[in-house]
């Protein structure tokens, strides 16, 4: 039984909608730029014998954008996934219950998860941390991945809401 068919998520909250539409498309576009860098590396290396310079840079700071930005959106769809062996044998009420306990955990983790890397982003700023090739600053990666971490906490903590307060749509088969 998948729990987000039962209750309903926070993804028709006002506002939450069009803010995963964003994340979405920033996702999409950092994903297209990545795999175009991948393709211009690779047929520089193997035709050309000139592989692109800092391609595995610029990848490795893709990777963590498109990473974080689908993280609220899978945590606001709650498109993550689950193992529901027990489900099957839960009530609407204590499905509801595990709904709210989850996603209380989850927010928790996210938020420190969130402040850690806050953390991390402020030693990247104070030392000025760049990267090694593109002598690019680190920190406002870091700085997006906290902002999009604490979205996603707050979007753990709709679900919860959601599970709280709204009825069960219909009984677990």
């Amino acid at each position: 039984m998948d729990l987000s068919h039962n209750q309903p998520v926070a993804g028709n909250v006002r506002g939450l909608g069009a803010a995963s539409a964003v994340l979405s498309w920033i996702a999409c576009i950092v994903l297209f730029g990545m795999m175009l860098v991948t393709f211009a590396d690779v047929v520089g290396r193997y035709v050309f014998l000139s592989p692109l310079p800092a391609a595995y840079e610029m990848i490795s700071l893709m990777m963590p954008a498109i990473i974080f930005c689908a993280m609220p959106i899978t945590v606001l769809r709650e498109g993550h996934v689950t193992v529901d062996l027990l489900d099957s044998f839960m009530s609407r009420g204590t499905a509801r219950i595990q709904g709210v306990v989850v996603n209380i955990v989850s927010a928790c983790a996210l938020g420190l998860l969130a402040w850690r890397l806050g953390v991390k982003a402020r030693d990247d700023y104070v030392y000025e941390t760049i990267t090694d090739e593109l002598l690019l600053l680190i920190w406002p990666v870091g700085a997006a991945m906290v902002v999009l971490c604490a979205i996603a906490a707050l979007a753990a903590l709709a679900n919860a809401w959601a599970y709280a307060t709204n009825p069960p749509l219909h009984k677990a088969s």
